[in-house]
């Protein structure tokens, strides 16, 4: 009997092995994004995305390397919607402006950075400075567009709620692509 066994305790040893090694590489993937470092994110997030497509987070986070090492716009967007449609998020490195001090070119003395964060439920904003964090809910949001004067050069947009709050946006790599990515998104999972 310890002989037939002998195959399934290997079997789930190596399984145990590969899982704890795709837990570290994503780990180290979405710390190397917060960080910067988008190129070894994007590394280490493919090589977990290669082996098991299953995790949300995952997506998110390679999305967003690929957005931002590769500059790769549409492996962003499949992998964002595939995040999204799986019951995760797609996120963006911005910053929100708490002035309007270079009002048409879009250059902020006072700003914090954060990740804008789409779910199928709510809009989040997590800043770097708690204080500027916020949600919004599914059909809250009033208006989402590109802004024609302040920072428009600079891809800049705003988002306006229910409630009357305007929030505006730079997204990290200062593109149209990237502002008309995250307004697609909005529009299409929280209007």
């Amino acid at each position: 009997m310890p002989r037939m066994l002998a195959p399934f305790v290997l079997a789930f040893c190596l399984y145990a092995q590969s899982a704890n090694r795709l837990a570290e590489l994503t780990a180290k993937g979405i710390a190397y994004l917060e960080q910067g470092r988008f190129n070894d994110a994007l590394n280490s997030l493919e090589e977990v995305w290669e082996q098991d497509q299953s995790d949300v987070a995952v997506a998110e986070n390679l999305a967003m390397a690929y957005l931002y090492a590769d500059h790769n716009l549409s492996k962003a967007k499949a992998l964002a919607e595939r995040a999204i449609a799986g019951g995760g998020k797609a996120s963006f490195f911005v910053q929100h402006p708490h002035e309007k001090i270079g009002f048409v070119s879009g250059d902020m003395v006072e700003f914090c950075s954060g990740r804008l964060s789409v779910s199928r439920e709510r809009l989040v904003f997590t800043s770097k400075d708690q204080r500027h964090s916020f949600a919004v809910e599914k059909g809250q949001i009033k208006e989402i567009k590109a802004n024609h004067v302040y920072g428009s050069s600079r891809g800049m947009y705003h988002i306006r709620t229910a409630d009357k709050k305007d929030y505006n946006f730079r997204p990290r790599s200062w593109s149209e692509e990237e502002q008309q990515l995250v307004l697609q998104l909005v529009n299409e999972h929280l209007r």
